[in-house]
This record gives C-alpha cells, structure tokens and sequence, in this order.
C-alpha cells in the first residue's frame, strides 16, 4: 500500500494536474472535507476514519477501500463503484449513492440515515444493525443482503429486490431455495457516462 506524510496534500495536487489513479493510497484520517475528486481511482486505498464530508466522488472507484469509520455525510458518490469495500460504523448521513454499485460492501452499524440509494446494486451487502431511517432504497437490488437488527423506519422500499435476504427481525425472505443464489461477481461493469452527478445539495448539516 502507499503511504507518505504528505499523502493528502499530494493527492489533491496530483489530481488537479491531471492524475486520477490513486490505487493502495494510504489516506487514514485525511481531512477532504468537501474535495472534488470526480471519478477519482481509490480502489484498495485506507480511508479508516477520513473525513469525506460533503466531497465530490462521483463514478469513483472505491473498489476493496478501507472506509470504516470514515464520515462521508452528504458525500456525493451518484454511479460510484464500491464492490467489497468496508464501510463499518461510517458515517453516510444524506450521502448520494443512487446507481452506485454496494455489491458485497460491508456496511454494518453504518449510519444511512435519509441516504440516496435509490437503484442501487447492494446484492450481498452486511448492514446488520445499519440506521437505514428515511433512506431512499427505490429499486434497490436487495438480493442475498443481511438487513437483521437494521433501523428501516420510514425507508422508501418501492420495487426493491428482496431474494434470499435477511429482514431486520431475522427472517429470510424469498428463502426457498437459499442455495440457488448465485456466487457475487468479481466484476460488473461500471457505465462509462453518468447522468445529473451534481444531486441535490445538502440542505443542512448534521
């Protein structure tokens, strides 16, 4: 993994000449507090308890990231790629994740209070005891995921895609035939283009 003193600082430098792979980058309690890092390449980078506070990550690749911990409040992250990256106790108050790709992520105990994963792909997610309250979870693929002990008052669930998935009171739903579920892919291909990145704004902090 790389690290140096200076990781932050030289990231942001680098990005803005130009670079956006930052692959194994060492960013443990960063402060990119409101960065603009559109489609920036954090895939396998350690932001344990980095402040993402209201940045600019859209169509990222945060592939295997080390994100627990981290607060990510309003974060923009709209088409994001985020397959088996740690999101565990990480704070995602009103983050934009529509279209993003959550296949496999752990998100247990993260807070997703009023969050945007509206379409989102969460096939095999951990989000036992995730505050899940007032989140937007529309067309939400759902399939294989652990909800047991999560807070999913007031969530939109419309059209969402319960196949084999463990509900917050620990019963399994559409779980027949548990052995049919498929083995979660290695890879899924991300679009090349992606629409209305912006999203609406934060309203208010926290």
């Amino acid at each position: 993994m790389v690290s140096c003193p200076h990781s932050m600082d030289r990231l942001l430098h680098r990005f803005a000449e130009g670079e956006q792979n930052f692959a194994g980058i060492d960013l443990t309690a960063a402060n990119l507090t409101g960065a603009q890092l559109p489609f920036i390449n954090l895939s396998d980078a350690n932001l344990h308890r980095a402040n993402l506070k209201n940045a600019f990550l859209p169509g990222a690749d945060l592939v295997r990231a080390q994100l627990s911990q981290a607060c990510l409040a309003g974060t923009n992250l709209l088409g994001a790629d985020l397959l088996r990256a740690h999101l565990h106790q990480a704070d995602l108050y009103r983050a934009l994740l529509s279209g993003a790709r959550l296949v496999g992520v752990d998100l247990s105990g993260a807070n997703l209070v009023e969050a945007s994963l509206d379409g989102t792909d969460l096939s095999g997610a951990m989000l036992r005891k995730a505050n899940l309250q007032g989140a937007n979870l529309k067309g939400a693929n759902l399939r294989g995921a652990d909800l047991r002990d999560a807070n999913l008052r007031g969530a939109i669930l419309d059209d969402v895609a319960f196949h084999c998935t463990f509900m917050p009171d620990g019963s399994c739903r559409d779980c027949g035939d548990i052995d049919a579920f498929p083995l979660l892919p290695e890879t899924v291909p991300l679009p090349s283009t992606l629409e209305n990145l912006n999203g609406p704004p934060l309203e208010q902090d926290r």
